[in-house]
């Protein structure tokens, strides 16, 4: 596929809008929702042994996700299914769209289809034994137009019981129109409630909510489905996208059957300290994994003979030290000649944020104009000093970095980041110093100075272990000396970053996953680029 875009859900109703204004029409685009949620669903259960109809739950809003919802019953009674229809709020609430094809499904469907007023003693008791029943569930309650405030009330209650049915009966399948009911489309945010789903049929692009924790945690898989409305429009927003292993790799470089170590790339490691000889170690070998012809690592002196027994692969540099055996500042000008002879560098896995060291990595940041990935504590170098407004103003546009969200809330004088305003802050960081910003946590994010951003789709928790933001940064700082730019580099480092880890997790399991697995990982993950690459 390649990358995929994502919109904020706000943008549904403009998109609708001109292309209904523009002559398409707006009952059959739903028509085409419909239809297609429909097709989705009698192909999941055409491969089940029920040896009877299936039977379904439809539950309906008022908008136009509802009258989506109204389109796929009628589709699904029409096949042979057992469907009951609840629809959720008075017909005077109704869209138009919606009620067209509320009064369609009347005519024929009378007995299939009830007011769901909670008040209702026995309305109420039917819906539940009802869901008792059902093989499935669509909801069609909220769609792309619900933000900010929580639920409440009537729907609240009713997204509880549907939620409540599928603790019960781990076998009902829930399917939700668009987006999960309740979810922020805009930012994922989950407004009081929402309904978890197993599947979610999304239109025309994925929607932030989708991706984007915690509502990503409601969504089950996500398929997009094209109902109709030309790609053009959806192109005139902000530039968010997600990419695939397709993308991936054809944007790792090729490498010709002459190559050598040096044309394929070198990079420069300014890493560890006494007690952080692993950090460095870790970004040295995943770099090396990641396809760097040759690593060379700058290391305190005393340190120089332990690196020697840890790292086969790797060049070591020992340079002059602080008294805590750290990098020290006299060795500037030794480092800055040396940087010379490599493509890229990364910077900070295990450094130390003595003031000696720090004082060497800010001017490291400010001199040298190749590409660095830093990491850790050389990130201190940025926010860690009150006056470093020479910093600030420097051009970083050569910079890609690699914060957790702690880190992130002390760069921009922020407390706790929530989940749901990662990519704003992500975002102004990479405006405020220009440079590429990859925010690392569940589904990490990469962020440039121009707007644009990617959300990575691969990982999962396992990856919460000391070290595997050592790993992240040897695998950017490979593909940046190996001559991608900076944003690319970032997404598909990323990417294979999460690969690895999804890879080694079906042997580990989550919770025994450490970074150092993750060099096994890559390898497994660079076997699947190199299937599609050549």
């Amino acid at each position: 596929m390649g990358l995929i875009r994502i919109l904020k859900g706000r943008r549904i109703a403009e998109i609708d809008a001109k292309a209904i204004e523009e002559g398409i029409d707006s009952k059959w685009l739903m028509k085409n929702a419909g239809n297609s949620v429909s097709k989705e669903i009698i192909s999941d259960f055409e491969g089940r042994e029920l040896n009877r109809a299936a039977r379904g739950v439809v539950v309906c809003g008022s908008g136009n996700n509802g009258g989506d919802g109204l389109v796929a019953a009628d589709d699904l009674l029409n096949y042979g299914m057992k469907i009951t229809v609840f629809y959720i709020s008075a017909l005077e609430k109704f869209s138009p769209d919606s009620l067209f094809y509320f009064k369609k499904l009347k005519e024929s469907r009378e007995n299939n289809i009830y007011y769901l007023n909670l008040e209702d003693k026995k309305v109420n008791s039917f819906f539940k034994e009802e869901l008792k029943k059902a093989d499935f569930v669509l909801d069609a309650i909220f769609g792309t137009g619900l933000h900010g405030k929580d639920i409440y009330g009537p729907s609240k209650k009713i997204i509880e019981i549907i939620n409540l049915a599928k603790d019960k009966n781990k076998n009902l399948q829930i399917y939700s129109v668009d987006i999960p009911s309740g979810i922020d489309s805009d930012n994922g945010k989950v407004l009081g409630v929402a309904v978890r789903a197993d599947k979610t049929l999304t239109f025309g692009c994925k929607k932030i909510g989708l991706v984007n924790y915690p509502g990503a945690d409601f969504t089950g898989k996500v398929k997009v489905i094209d109902i109709g409305i030309p790609q053009k429009y959806y192109n005139q927003y902000e530039q968010y996208f997600e990419p695939d292993l397709k993308w991936v790799a054809e944007n790792i470089p090729v490498k010709e059957p002459w190559t050598y170590k040096y044309k394929v790339g070198s990079l420069l490691v300014i890493a560890g300290s006494a007690g952080f000889t692993g950090a460095a170690s870790m970004t040295c070998m995943s770099a090396l994994r990641s396809g760097a012809g040759v690593v060379t690592l700058v290391c305190p002196r005393q340190l120089n003979n332990v690196f020697e027994e840890k790292l086969t692969e790797v060049i070591t540099y020992p340079v002059e030290q602080t008294d805590d055996v750290t990098l020290h500042m006299n060795s500037l000008d030794e480092i800055l000649e040396l940087s010379d002879r490599f493509n890229a560098l990364a910077i900070g896995p295990g450094l130390s944020r003595n003031p000696s060291t720090m004082c060497l990595v800010r001017e490291l940041l400010k001199k040298v104009k190749k590409p660095v990935v830093l990491d850790a504590d050389g990130l201190y170098a940025l926010y860690g000093v009150k006056d470093n407004i020479d910093i600030v103003e420097s051009n970083l546009s050569n910079i890609v970095i690699t914060p957790h969200t702690g880190e992130m809330s002390l760069m921009m004088g922020l407390g706790k980041i929530p989940l749901e305003d990662r990519i704003r802050v992500n975002l102004e960081v990479a405006e405020k110093y220009n440079l590429i910003s990859v925010l690392k946590g569940a589904r990490t994010i990469i962020s440039d100075y121009n707007k644009r951003t990617f959300i990575n789709p691969t990982g999962n928790w396992g990856l919460a272990s000391a070290g595997t933001g050592d790993i992240l940064t040897g695998i950017i700082g490979s593909l940046l000396c190996q001559g991608m730019s900076l944003l690319e580099g970032a997404v598909c480092g990323a990417y294979i970053h999460g690969l690895a880890a999804d890879i080694m997790v079906k042997e580990t399991s989550r919770t025994s996953l450490i970074a150092t697995d993750l060099l096994g990982g890559i390898k497994k993950g660079f076997l699947e680029i190199e299937k599609i690459k050549y």
